[in-house]
């Protein structure tokens, strides 16, 4: 069973602290943005003062909430594994079965590795004991993989997200 803590330090070093970005006008602080605040009714009437003084034990909550509880990362058997998993659906979102994101890659990556289960970016049973049942190195690695193509995908066809993706392509292999 994967711990929660680990996974959300990394995610939160990678996120870094407030910031508003000039070109989307995506208002983010500790990676959790005013969009997902508002959108999951975590607090009413939320603002962009709101988000500037979001607390890391907050964020910790929001992510524990809305990501690791309800798409089940405890269940996966490795922690590195597990890190990797909970930090990219932060990132990318989990996905579902029209739109790629880090549970499909994920699923993706089982078939890829000799599993079987549907990519449909929900971590259920099938799904979870299909995940521990590999070599978690071997599937790690293929993740990882997939997720650099989905990342180039994304610059590729989003010209204003381009210059990102030498980030998350380090974020994604550190």
């Amino acid at each position: 069973m994967a711990d929660f803590e680990p996974a959300v330090t990394i995610t939160l070093r990678n996120e870094g602290g407030f910031y508003q970005n000039p070109e989307t006008g995506e208002i983010v602080n500790h990676g959790v943005t005013l969009k997902l605040v508002q959108s999951s009714g975590y607090k009413s009437d939320p603002d962009v003062d709101f988000i500037r003084s979001l607390s890391v034990a907050e964020a910790s909550q929001i992510y524990r909430t809305y990501f690791w509880d309800p798409h089940h990362m405890g269940p996966i058997g490795d922690q590195n594994l597990a890190n990797k998993v909970f930090d990219l659906t932060v990132n990318i979102g989990p996905g579902d079965a029209k739109h790629p994101g880090a549970l499909t890659l994920l699923q993706s990556a089982v078939n890829a590795c000799g599993g079987a289960c549907a990519v449909d970016g929900v971590a259920g049973p099938i799904s979870i004991g299909q995940i521990n049942a590999l070599d978690p190195t071997n599937l790690l690695t293929r993740y990882k993989q997939l997720a650099a193509q989905r990342h180039t995908e994304i610059a590729t066809a989003k010209a204003e997200l381009a210059s990102d993706l030498t980030g998350w392509l380090a974020r994604l292999n550190a």
